[in-house]
């Protein structure tokens, strides 16, 4: 049976506050310069996702001896590197004159890495033990999905979007500064996993 942490952390709390205040700033004061902050923002989310690759690789080298914790993380990198890929388009935005059909591989490719690689038995038998075993940050989670889904009323002007974006040329400003939370929530977790674990790996 799982074990839900239901703890309201202080990062929790921080989340919320950072959304907050993206929102009032990205509605009222955050200058648009005619797209180029909405393309600085995603270059930064882009940045901080591939950081997180590479802290995660850190990581899963960390616990290499042990060959399944080794494994699940080495599939978590594919996750962060796909969301990498999908935040730059999969590199059309550095090299829009190459035809759509290319990226459309580059993206399958990238994609199918974490998707199928979840039907190989060691990450299948490290998922369901950590659904198991290991304590699920709830509120990190909650608030992932939460920040996610306000990205997606405001990029697709969903019921409520109104009350979300005040001015039309802020939709895509919006969307963006929403995404940071999401992110940070996911890197959360993340620590939060590895934090359990290493105290559990040194025990």
């Amino acid at each position: 049976m799982c074990k839900l942490d239901f703890h309201f952390y202080k990062s929790s709390l921080s989340i919320i506050i950072l959304g907050i205040i993206l929102y009032i700033i990205g509605n009222f004061f955050i200058p648009l310069y005619n797209g180029l902050t909405v393309t600085l923002i995603e270059h930064v989310q882009s940045l901080f996702l591939l950081f997180m690759c590479c802290y995660t690789y850190y990581y899963a080298k960390r616990v290499a001896k042990h060959s399944e914790l080794y494994k699940f993380w080495i599939w978590t990198i594919f996750w962060w590197f796909m969301l990498f890929g999908r935040g730059i388009s999969w590199g059309r935005d550095f090299f829009p004159e190459v035809p759509r059909f290319y990226y459309k591989i580059i993206a399958g490719i990238i994609m199918a890495l974490p998707i199928f690689s979840i039907f190989l038995p060691t990450i299948r038998r490290e998922i369901v033990r950590r659904y198991k075993f290991e304590k699920i940050p709830v509120w990190h989670i909650f608030l992932a999905f939460l920040f996610l889904g306000i990205a997606d009323i405001a990029e697709h002007r969903r019921i409520g979007h109104e009350l979300l974006v005040i001015t039309r040329d802020r939709k895509d400003l919006i969307e963006e500064l929403m995404e940071i939370p999401c992110l940070l929530c996911l890197a959360l977790t993340t620590f939060y996993m590895q934090k359990n674990e290493q105290e559990r790996v040194n025990s």
